[in-house]
């Protein structure tokens, strides 16, 4: 076969698994979609672990009036270099207030500053990959969590909205053979756990929102929920095929995405404790979790939260409203405003570390290449 038939062949395969996928994906769209008003999670049975105050699968949001508010973003950036005998990463974290003032544009504070200079750090640990990778993320986490405390503690945000998780997700297993690691994740969840408690203090809301979900957790749930829910009408064609291997490939924003009309959420559901097995004697905390489409054409927003005032049906409506009330700017592009702003400030450029490495070198005595990684300075690769 000639290359061009293999490659021909090889995009055939392909369109064919999505054009599969996306007729598989249609299907559970339009069943969750004919129910979606009239299911009720809470009826659903204690063993499928779904832990909800919302009576319908999904929920309308209704926008809010902004005007005298106080609404925060953080975000980071980061830029990592693993040389041969150090890892250095420049890290910036940006916090973004906007000031809804009436009849006029919101008044705009950045934290620290509005460009601030990345922190550099550097570690020695003799990591492996993995490790290294855990190191970067909790750097990163540690800068936004320490950026959010000082903008809490000095501005008193309505909420504050952070990019990503409100959990430090750090696979244990991968860090707990590090004395270093397991200490600087420590540290991390110190730092969660003051913000938490400022928020709790100060009656601020808090949420994380992950912009590209991957996370089937939704999904995984209702799979196992299907063999009841196939005794009602709308699922009877669930009988005709085997939907397992189907829903088994959907991530949770696939199915949401044509179930879910704009302003709409999925109903709150419990997704973790915040405490681990070496929480012992410290207070704790729920972490909670719903889709939320801020824009037509856009695909849902993953939205979490700590229980840490109030009931979390009345927590999911304050802060799916507040989110929906910066994010309405472009029907394509349904993240908030004031992320998208704290993302542009925090980005660093990869020139940045090329410059830092270059100057590092010239103290030593060493080239910059030398300090590269075999595989950085192969000669066949450029």
């Amino acid at each position: 076969m000639h290359l061009k038939d293999k490659i021909n062949s090889a995009i055939d395969k392909i369109s064919q698994q999505i054009l599969r996928y996306n007729e598989h994906r249609r299907l559970f769209q339009n069943l969750f979609r004919s129910v979606k008003n009239s299911l009720n999670p809470t009826e659903f049975p204690d063993s499928f672990g779904f832990k909800t105050t919302d009576k319908s699968f999904v929920v309308n949001c209704p926008e809010t009036n902004i005007e005298g508010l106080k609404i925060a973003g953080v975000d980071g950036g980061i830029i990592h270099r693993s040389l041969n005998f150090f890892d250095i990463a420049l890290i910036r974290a940006v916090g973004v207030l906007f000031y809804y003032l009436p009849n006029s544009n919101p008044v705009v504070r950045y934290f620290p500053e509005e460009n601030p200079f990345p922190d550099i750090v550097t570690s020695i640990e003799p990591l492996n990959q993995n490790e290294i990778e855990s190191l970067i993320s909790i750097w990163r986490m540690q800068k936004e969590i320490k950026c959010a405390i000082s903008l809490v503690k000095e501005d008193l945000p309505d909420i504050i909205i952070i990019d990503g998780s409100v959990l430090p997700y750090i696979d244990y297993k991968v860090i707990n053979h590090s004395e270093f690691l397991v200490h600087q994740y420590l540290n991390l969840k110190t730092l969660y756990r003051q913000l938490y408690s400022l928020c709790q203090k100060h009656h601020t809301s808090l949420c994380g929102i992950v912009k590209d979900s991957r996370s089937a957790i939704l999904t995984e749930k209702m799979s196992h929920l299907l063999p009841h829910l196939s005794k009602l009408k709308e699922f009877e064609k669930l009988l005709e095929i085997d939907y397992r291997p189907i829903i088994r490939q959907l991530r949770d924003t696939d199915l949401l995405f044509q179930v879910l009309d704009q302003n709409e959420r999925t109903f709150e559901f419990y997704l973790s404790n915040f405490n681990e097995k070496f929480d012992k004697n410290l207070p704790d905390f729920d972490i909670h979790c719903f889709y939320l489409k801020t824009a037509e054409y856009d695909t849902p927003l993953r939205v979490e939260f700590p229980i840490l005032f109030s009931n979390p049906q009345d927590l999911s409506q304050s802060i799916s409203a507040l989110v929906i009330s910066v994010s309405k700017h472009n029907p394509e592009y349904g993240l908030p405003s004031v992320i998208i702003e704290a993302d542009a400030r925090a980005r660093l450029q990869e020139v940045d570390a090329d410059i830092l490495i270059d100057e590092i070198a010239s103290k030593i005595g060493y080239s910059s290449f030398s300090l590269q990684k075999r595989r950085a300075r192969s000669p066949f690769t450029r």
